[in-house]
């Protein structure tokens, strides 16, 4: 990662290197064109005031010497010729007949001795005849082309400056994203390496909050999913050991037991294994049932809106024919708008165990359910007349098989809803007396 996006970087730059001298060229032939054009206007001005100067079949000497006196301080070297090739006037005339004051300053601004090159011919015209040729060529002209090779030297310093600059503030950015954005990957690899030798509780900084912040996140919640289900894990297993261990104890007594003779009455000794053989295929399916529990703890919350009244009147029109079969009679809450957002499968998962234990240990009367929001919560109430739970129990019927002197269970359905409630931010508290019945209050956030 981090050599690519170094990589990266060197490669901008170098496409900054090569806009530039690229830029540099554009410039230069731009400054080229400029002045060339330049001097062709220049050019055809003094060519206009040549031509001017020829009336009547015959050069006027006063505008010709004039027009040559203006192409000299143009900069330019000319001789003018006649339709037969023969010499009228040119530069060096011109500046012989100038006064010493007119000639010093004419010298200060361009030396005759400085033309080089060829000439280069253009024809001369009168009325649309031609009269005859102007022979030119470029002379040197100290202060002018001094300007003119300050700017294309301004010009590449100024390319090479900007490049160094470009250059350099683009290296830096890499060597700093580079560092910005692997510190981060660094930190998650090395978590990753972390956990894969067996610590769980590692986690990464989320101070970010771009995508490298969500995927940290996203790791952190991946490792927390897997610290609590390691740690469920090792849980359920002593649980399960524990619970196993009973049954097949008994029911190993009792084969050994009818094998050695010490149980005459056989038919009692199978009963026996057959009731430890129930218990055992209850513990079986209450594993399931917390495995599907479990499942859910790390699966993607999905929130979604509910109307609380709606939710709960189709929990208890589900419920009802269990409650129906024991002969209790169920009221659903009072029709009232409560939208909320929340977990809806967890809730159903909860909100069963709940109900079913309530129909569990009521013999006769009724089973309510209520609900309500206060303080940004909202809250489920389920209330029966049942046989309650002592007061020093209360703390432990949400313990994992922990099962009370009248249970019929195996102790996981209390244990799986408080565990659910963790999960989604919630919390339940209880309410009961012995003989009087009980009522569990759950809390969630009404809007996690």
């Amino acid at each position: 990662m981090r050599n690519k996006l170094f990589l990266a970087f060197l490669a901008v730059i170098f496409l900054v290197i090569v806009s530039h001298l690229i830029d540099e060229q554009l410039i230069s032939r731009d400054f080229d064109d400029y002045v060339n054009g330049t001097r062709e206007d220049k050019l055809y001005w003094v060519l206009a005031s040549i031509e001017g100067s020829y009336a009547d079949g015959k050069w006027d000497n006063m505008p010709l010497h004039e027009a040559l006196h203006w192409a000299i301080m143009l900069g330019f070297d000319v001789r003018v010729l006649d339709i037969n090739k023969r010499e009228v006037i040119n530069s060096a005339m011109v500046m012989g007949m100038l006064s010493p004051s007119m000639k010093r300053r004419m010298t200060s601004i361009t030396d005759l001795s400085s033309a080089t090159g060829e000439f280069e011919p253009y024809p001369l015209y009168e009325g649309g005849k031609e009269i005859g040729t102007l022979l030119a060529r470029k002379l040197s002209r100290p202060g002018v082309d001094k300007k003119e090779a300050d700017f294309r030297q301004r010009g590449k310093y100024f390319l090479v400056v900007s490049s160094v600059i470009a250059g350099g503030g683009a290296l830096l950015l890499a060597l700093f994203f580079t560092l910005f954005f692997s510190r981060p990957l660094k930190k998650m690899k090395e978590a990753g390496e972390a956990m894969a030798n067996g610590d769980l509780s590692v986690r990464v900084s989320t101070a970010e909050r771009d995508e490298i912040g969500r995927l940290a996140e996203s790791f952190n919640y991946m490792a927390e999913a897997l610290q609590k289900e390691d740690a469920l894990r090792r849980r359920l297993t002593s649980n399960i050991a524990h619970e196993l261990r009973t049954p097949l104890a008994v029911m190993k007594a009792n084969a050994e037991a009818m094998i050695d003779g010490v149980v005459a009455d056989h038919a009692q000794g199978l009963e026996n294994i057959r009731l430890e053989i129930e218990k055992l295929i209850r513990l079986v399916e209450g594993i399931e049932d917390i495995t599907k529990a479990e499942a859910s703890f790390f699966s993607k919350k999905d929130h979604a809106e509910i109307d609380l009244s709606e939710f709960l009147a189709r929990m208890a029109s589900t419920m009802l024919p269990l409650a129906a079969e024991k002969g209790l009679h169920m009221t659903a809450p009072p029709e009232r708008s409560i939208r909320v957002i929340t977990d809806p499968e967890k809730l159903e998962r909860i909100l069963q165990n709940i109900l079913s234990n309530a129909i569990k240990y009521t013999e006769k009367g009724e089973i309510s359910i209520d609900c309500g929001q206060k303080k940004k919560r909202f809250f489920i109430e389920v209330r029966d007349s049942g046989i309650g739970i002592p007061e020093d129990k209360k703390e432990l019927i949400f313990r994992r098989f922990y099962r009370g002197d009248r249970s019929h269970g195996i102790g996981l359905g209390l244990a799986i809803v408080k565990e659910l409630l963790d999960v989604m931010g919630g919390s339940i508290e209880v309410d009961s007396s012995e003989g009087k019945g009980t009522t569990f209050r759950i809390w969630l956030p009404e809007n996690p």
